[in-house]
């Protein structure tokens, strides 16, 4: 196993073991459907917060809990609700399950959920939504912060992530994308890299992956893990352990800032290893002269 691959995948536990102990507890919330976005995903510069399923299907409870709250428009609401027709379930570990838009509930709503073979409603098209569709969130008491659902449920995937194209930004606002040259001159530089991830779960749709490092000459520079996202002091935040504000990470063209390097004179090698929650990973590499 080659130095590249071994240094990724020290770095993908590392993320892992940083999180709390319920990974790949959960199933999914809808069977065979498909996701058009995922927890993390760039939409125009504003982070996704959980699962978006598009599919004409019944809602099934991603693991056993307790019903905390459930909100019905038919029920009398006065104003339309951006989450139309949702419920609260508090599974384990502090976990709150969030089911939005859904057409309607089956039947009365009981006080706790103890078969997930059984269906809890069905996906619709109430509050802000464009057709049939399930809107799947987890929210963790403990760290107050929305997880990533593909960190809690099990996601068979073998493809890897693509890394459509690393860029560079100098002080003065100028943008070099990576591969198209050879040469630059020393000073400070932003790091983006646009890069998506496909699994048969997301169909031909391009999502998130799970994790961008950036290493200069070896040395780890910058990692991004799109594990978590909370409020902090008014502001997003993604990535539990660093968290890193959401308003300078997503960028409007739907890449992301994975970190700031100082180049000096020399010949620099520049490598960035992308990585979805199942493990797989990509590797870029550039050969770049600094002048």
């Amino acid at each position: 196993m080659n130095t590249n691959r071994i240094r990724a995948i020290i770095i993908f536990i590392a993320a892992a073991v940083a999180l709390p102990p319920y990974i790949q507890a959960f199933d999914w919330p809808i069977q065979n459907g498909k996701a058009l976005k995922n927890f993390g995903m760039n939409d125009k510069g504003q982070p996704e917060r959980g699962i978006l399923f598009a599919k004409e299907d019944s809602v099934f409870p991603a693991d056993a809990g307790e019903v905390l709250f459930v909100s019905s428009y038919k029920k009398g609401g006065t104003y339309l609700q951006p989450l139309g027709n949702w419920m609260a379930i508090q599974h384990q570990d502090a976990l709150i399950g969030i089911y939005s838009h859904l057409s309607d509930f089956a039947g009365p709503v009981q006080s706790s959920v103890a078969d997930v073979s059984i269906p809890i409603a069905k996906t619709g098209s109430s509050g802000w939504a464009i057709g049939p569709q399930l809107q799947f969130s987890v929210y963790d008491r403990k760290t107050s912060g929305y997880v990533n659902p593909q960190l809690l449920i099990n996601l068979i995937d073998t493809r890897p992530p693509v890394v459509r194209q690393t860029i560079f930004v100098g002080r003065d606002g100028q943008r070099i994308i990576l591969g198209q040259t050879k040469s630059l001159r020393q000073g400070l530089y932003r790091v983006l890299v646009d890069a998506y991830d496909m699994a048969d779960l997301f169909g031909n749709y391009q999502v998130a992956p799970y994790q961008f490092s950036l290493f200069i000459n070896g040395s780890l520079q910058g990692q991004l893990d799109l594990d978590m996202i909370s409020v902090r002091e008014g502001k997003f935040h993604v990535n539990l352990r660093k968290g890193q504000r959401t308003d300078l990470i997503y960028q409007a063209d739907g890449s992301y800032l994975i970190g700031e390097i100082q180049l000096s004179r020399g010949k620099v090698l520049c490598e960035i290893i992308v990585t979805d929650t199942a493990g797989n990973q990509k590797s870029q590499t550039y050969q770049i002269n600094v002048e």
